[in-house]
């Protein structure tokens, strides 16, 4: 379960936009604050993130934090991906 989700607002509000860098699952820390550029695939936007660790953990099925970091993206991606609405007209 996630708790708490902090993000550093730096450059949103002078460029409107924010780069995904860094996170924390589980108390281990993943990112480099200054990584390389990296090749992602077309339509990534806003994401900069580099770190082999993280890599190693997701794909390694027997490594302590594997789970907690698949359920973090699995979180991220849906906070990204659902959008919900409310409906005004509901019958009781």
């Amino acid at each position: 379960m996630i708790h708490y989700i902090f993000s550093d607002k730096t450059g949103t509000l002078t460029k409107n936009i924010m780069d995904f860098k860094r996170m924390t699952v589980a108390e281990v820390s993943y990112g480099c604050k200054n990584p390389k550029p990296q090749n992602y695939a077309p339509g990534v936007t806003n994401v900069n993130f580099e770190d082999e660790l993280f890599f190693r953990h997701l794909d390694n099925p027997n490594e302590k934090n594997h789970i907690n970091v698949k359920k973090f993206i699995e979180c991220l991606g849906i906070c990204h991906t659902v959008i919900t609405e409310e409906k005004k007209d509901l019958k009781t």
